[in-house]
């Protein structure tokens, strides 16, 4: 499909192509777009927002194309009356169906509007809660139409559908087969189904287990995703927001099921909000990677400078994301329906910034930020760069001692767009000062460390290997490095304070702001930092995220405009 914007965007033949990006950017509107293109192909999507045109491509002939739908559960029924061989016709029709010498000759002309029910499968969120599971029992001289019907006739194929969901909920699916209509049940009934009549034990068996349709809100849509995905599947599977109704596990298992189990050739396009769905998604697709290749893409829409865009990530770069734990198995990949993302070291990085950014807005323009974080300094610029690559606006937060160590500082810069020779100088300057000398810590601090690490102890108790760490750690002299962290760019002065002030700048310009008073703990002093572990919760029992500093203020800002201004 080509969008508005010039975006070309290429499904994988037999893959997921995900939709994603901030609320109210049009991704329903482009599903629904897609679904008219290829119904009215090959004319023009007219009038449209973002689908400009869309390509059909077919291969085979077509008796091969009904051979192809045979494979699929798609076989044709011979008919008593004109000894015609009919397709399924569409869903809840009544109708015979479309008979193979005409689907066949359709395909040759490429006429495939009359075969459109066998090739794509849309499902519209404002269609998930309908009663989509049960059906009517037919005259099967016809083949069935609905997927309930499928499975009716075929036992090993209900057994499928019947595991994934129990996987979901504990509970397998039956069908009484003994009863005029097709609806699904909740349960087992303990006994083999026996040719009828049923026995009057199996009936009460049957009798006493729950229906699908008056479950909750989750469950029946969750059925109705499988049901209509992923039983006799088109070639082209279209989802709205699968994750609707669903709580996250289910929304995440979801997921996994449609990267796993949608058969060859598939493709899968769906557009969603959730996290935890597009997690499931990664995993399932990982599972597979390794031995059946099937490729994922993702399509991130965004409004950039009130305009809509996509940004394609193509399926090599999403591989490159699978084979990253960081990114596969933490929440970093929530950062696709936000705006922009500021990454920090420490979840209490993101806790105390993100508090600083609701007290800086006040009651300004909601931001659609979020902050997250990647456990360590180590992995911040290797996140920002993946983030970036899928066309999502990413900040870095790092403590001062970000500038200690030369092998991080060069592979931010290669990974986020700087020079190591336009820092070198500045870098070496402020490296040799700060290994310059050794200091230690005044007795008066160092008393006041010793008894916040051990505390109010009672009798006789012995101090925890943790504390005698802890306590050997804070008798060690260190170079001035320590002192940085405490003091940041106020602790240095002349040269060197002018080296770290342009270090700082260059940084920020690249989206890497790092902390001008040392690190986090240093932003409130008039709390004690000697326990880091106590030190948020104190900062947000006594209020004082709700009124930081001048610089605390500007500091925030810089990274918000830093994120407005490269969407």
């Amino acid at each position: 499909m080509t969008l508005r914007d010039g975006t070309v965007v290429e499904p994988p033949l037999d893959g997921i192509t995900v939709f994603t990006g901030p609320n109210n950017r049009g991704k329903s509107l482009l599903l629904r777009e897609l679904v008219t293109g290829m119904h009215t192909y090959p004319r023009p999507v007219n009038p449209s927002r973002w689908v400009e045109s869309v390509e059909i491509r077919q291969e085979g002939t077509g008796r091969e194309f009904v051979a192809w739908l045979k494979q699929r559960g798609y076989e044709a029924r011979h008919h008593q009356h004109d000894g015609r061989a009919y397709l399924p016709s569409h869903m809840h029709s009544g109708e015979r169906g479309l008979d193979i010498e005409t689907a066949a000759a359709n395909w040759d002309s490429v006429a495939i509007q009359s075969l459109s029910h066998l090739l794509v499968n849309d499902q519209w969120t404002d269609m998930r809660l309908q009663n989509q599971a049960d059906s009517n029992t037919w005259d099967q001289s016809i083949p069935p139409n609905h997927p309930a019907q499928h499975l009716w006739e075929d036992g090993d194929a209900h057994a499928r559908f019947s595991k994934l969901f129990e996987n979901a909920f504990g509970e397998p699916i039956a069908i009484n087969r003994y009863v005029p209509q097709i609806r699904f049940q909740l349960g087992s009934t303990g006994m083999a189904d026996t040719p009828p009549p049923a026995s009057s034990d199996l009936r009460a068996a049957y009798e006493a287990l729950p229906y699908l349709a008056e479950q909750g809100d989750g469950v029946r849509a969750f059925a109705n995703i499988l049901l209509n995905a992923l039983v006799r599947p088109a070639p082209v599977i279209i989802i709205d927001e699968p994750e609707a109704f669903l709580h996250p596990p289910q929304a995440r298992l979801l997921g996994r099921y449609l990267a796993t189990y949608a058969p060859p050739p598939c493709q899968v396009i769906v557009a969603t909000h959730s996290a935890d769905f597009l997690s499931g998604v990664l995993e399932g697709n990982a599972a597979m990677v390794a031995s059946a290749e099937r490729p994922l893409a993702l399509v991130r829409i965004s409004r950039a400078h009130g305009t809509l865009a996509a940004r394609v990530l193509a399926p090599r770069a999403v591989k490159e994301i699978l084979d990253t734990p960081l990114l596969r198995y933490s929440n970093i990949v929530s950062g696709l329906f936000h705006d922009g993302v500021v990454l920090c070291e420490a979840e209490g990085d993101c806790h105390f910034y993100a508090a600083t950014l609701d007290a800086v807005r006040g009651a300004g323009r909601h931001d659609n930020l979020t902050f997250l974080h990647v456990n360590g300094k180590a992995r911040l610029s290797d996140a920002a760069h993946k983030l970036r690559v899928c066309g999502i606006p990413a900040a870095v937060v790092a403590d001062f001692d970000f500038l200690n160590e030369e092998v991080k500082i060069k592979q931010a810069l290669s990974q986020l767009g700087g020079t190591w020779e336009d820092v070198k100088g500045d870098v070496i300057a402020l490296h040799s000062y700060a290994t310059s000398s050794v200091i230690a810590d005044p007795a008066s601090e160092v008393k006041k460390k010793i008894s916040g690490i051990i505390g109010n102890p009672s009798g006789k108790s012995a101090l925890s290997q943790n504390q005698i760490d802890e306590i050997a750690k804070s008798l060690k002299a260190a170079n001035v490095w320590k002192m940085l962290k405490i003091s940041g760019v106020g602790g240095l002065s002349g040269e060197p304070y002018n080296a770290a002030k342009r270090l700082l700048e260059y940084f920020a310009d690249l989206g890497v702001f790092i902390v001008p008073v040392g690190e986090l703990e240093y932003w409130v002093r008039e709390i004690s930092a000697a326990r880091k572990n106590v030190w948020l919760a104190r900062v947000f029992e006594e209020g004082w995220h709700k009124r930081p500093s001048v610089e605390l203020r500007g500091f925030i800002s810089r990274i918000t405009d830093y994120l407005a201004n490269v969407r």
